[in-house]
């Protein structure tokens, strides 16, 4: 029995053998190389009306990056394949890549340098000090008085207390469609007092 995750959404084909992930035939990306993922499920509407589902993948290697989108319509016709298919493939993203990238990060971060998940204005900044929202007044809450991270309303985010002994708080936080931000979680959990 194949391990192989074979999709065609009508113009594209991706399969995904192994640690490599290929696109059409001619770009391939290899999980244990791989600098960045994302990937979601989102329902499409255009006003109240359902219009069908996308299933998302995204990689990033070298210079290049590349999105995998496969689609439903408003009858949901492939759902049950697609919605299977993508969760062998980010299974596999998430057995292969996002423990590589998490460790990888961490150890930047433990060797001064400071890494930051998501856009200008909504993005977690990790430093050896600690961790902060993104913007110019933010101060880094210690890797002591961090807690935990938790998935909130499509964002992942980062609790700590900002004091010791005060309440635990949201400290910043990343949405799910940001580059690595499944990979937030394991790297909080690597550097976390």
């Amino acid at each position: 029995m194949s391990d192989d995750i074979l999709v065609r959404d009508g113009r594209h084909t991706l399969l995904a053998s192994g640690n490599t992930v290929t696109i059409d035939g001619n770009d391939t990306y290899d999980l244990t190389a791989v600098k960045a993922v994302s990937f979601g499920a989102n329902r499409r509407h255009v006003g109240v009306t359902y219009q069908g589902t996308d299933f998302t993948v995204q990689l990033k290697q070298d210079k290049r990056s590349r999105m995998f989108i496969f689609s439903t319509d408003h009858r949901d016709e492939n759902i049950d394949e697609y919605q299977e298919s993508w969760r062998q493939l980010v299974a596999r993203i998430d057995a292969i890549a996002i423990p590589r990238l998490a460790d990888e990060i961490a150890a930047s971060v433990r060797a001064g340098e400071t890494v930051s998940f998501g856009p200008a204005g909504a993005k977690v900044v990790l430093s050896p000090e600690g961790v902060k929202k993104g913007g110019l007044f933010s101060k880094p809450v210690p890797w002591s008085q961090v807690t935990r991270t938790d998935l909130d309303d499509r964002t992942i985010r980062v609790l700590g207390r900002k004091t010791p002994g005060a309440e635990e708080t949201v400290i910043g936080g990343v949405h799910v469609a940001e580059w690595n931000s499944y990979v937030l979680p394991h790297v909080v959990s690597r550097l976390k007092g």
